[in-house]
């Protein structure tokens, strides 16, 4: 799961349910967006003010390690699969 904290009551405003393994990166997409990368080999584009998943991105196919946003609506991820890709989200 994924947590979103309010960082000045200190209380949890939303969690983020959907991946079916561990959470290991995350990224800030901007405009109430989130990426999440997982040990499922998937990255999720998150509605943060919703907390639906809007979108589930599939092609690695080891551990998704690093995420990044490139603007302009694309992503990097890594992965321990040695690739990198670039997604449009």
């Amino acid at each position: 799961t994924i947590k979103i904290w309010n960082t000045k009551t200190g209380q949890c405003d939303r969690t983020l349910t959907g991946h079916s393994n561990v959470v290991t990166a995350l990224c800030d997409l901007r405009y109430g967006r989130l990426a999440s990368g997982s040990y499922d080999r998937t990255i999720k584009i998150w509605n943060t003010k919703t907390g639906q998943c809007d979108r589930t991105l599939t092609g690695h196919s080891n551990v998704v390690t690093a995420l990044c946003d490139l603007r302009y609506g694309r992503l990097a991820s890594g992965s321990y699969d040695r690739t990198i890709k670039i997604w449009n989200t």
